[in-house]
């Protein structure tokens, strides 16, 4: 498959994601089209080639005149970001100019965002109602409970707990909330010596580990409808603070937080070679050096 070919298609599936499946535009400046594919065809590094490819979406979204072609690339200081953002925009947040994220990643266009905000508002709305229906489940439990009836109202709880931090946002105060009724619900055995022990035992467990899944990105890493592309955890999880990659790695078995932390100082080290001088720096590599 030749060069031109390559391009044309990365072009035709770009411009057929932002318009949602919209007839293609036939090209009008081929001349255009055959520079940028032999810029990236000769494009020897990552970094090359992501310079490459930003050059391609923005001359697939404005064209060879800079005519806005459905999808506007905002500017550095027009976008505004919500007080409490959910997961999907917090991310766009967390990849806007960021130097861990490569260049195409590191921009947001405005159709992004509003798609973020209306897909977090309604897994939110989501996870309140999932809140009404499990508060429901509960409240017709047989009185007295046993401790079969309090697994399973955990279980629920716990799944909703976590599927709520993942939303983020307003979402998070659904999971404050569940975890309330989680606890409210163990209480119930407080007067039973033996059910108390077991709940006991089951409860330090869910503290020791399932609650480390509340943290946001361990939220995201392990739910079922990810953020997070495969190829970006790296650069998301060095991009958060030092304390959560502390907990992300103590997740991770041996071998794979072996290769996270090369990952992560390799990427490390690369932005710090183009200039960029993390704040948390010292911390960060800390925790990353640490066995």
């Amino acid at each position: 498959m030749g060069i031109r070919k390559l391009w044309r298609d990365f072009i035709a599936a770009f411009r057929a994601g932002r318009a949602g499946g919209e007839a293609l535009r036939e090209f009008q400046d081929e001349q255009e089209i055959q520079r940028l594919g032999a810029q990236w065809g000769k494009a020897k590094t990552p970094a090359e080639r992501e310079a490459a490819g930003l050059e391609a979406i923005k001359y697939a979204v404005y064209g060879a005149k800079g005519e806005p072609r459905g999808t506007h690339l905002a500017e550095k200081d027009e976008l505004e970001w919500s007080d409490n953002p959910g997961a999907r925009e917090a991310y766009l947040i967390k990849r806007w100019h960021n130097p861990y994220f490569g260049p195409s990643r590191r921009v947001v266009s405005t159709e992004e965002l509003s798609e973020a905000r209306k897909t977090d508002q309604d897994k939110f709305l989501l996870a309140q109602s999932s809140l009404s229906g499990v508060a429901k489940e509960i409240r017709e439990l047989p009185s007295p409970m046993t401790v079969g009836d309090l697994h399973k109202a955990r279980q629920s709880l716990d799944e909703l707990i976590q599927f709520a931090v993942s939303v983020g946002g307003a979402a998070k105060e659904v999971a404050m909330k569940a975890d309330q009724i989680r606890d409210a619900v163990c209480e119930a055995f407080s007067g039973d010596a033996e059910k108390l022990e077991k709940i006991d035992r089951a409860d330090t467990y869910h503290k020791d580990h399932v609650r480390k899944f509340y943290l946001p990105i361990v939220a995201d890493i392990i739910g079922m409808e990810r953020i997070t592309p495969d190829d970006e955890l790296v650069a998301s999880l060095v991009s958060d603070d030092p304390a959560a990659i502390s907990t992300v790695l103590d997740l991770l078995p041996e071998n794979d937080r072996v290769v996270m932390r090369a990952a992560a100082m390799k990427l490390i080290l690369r932005v710090l070679e183009e200039g960029y001088i993390d704040p948390q720096l010292d911390k960060k590599l800390a925790v990353l050096a640490r066995e």
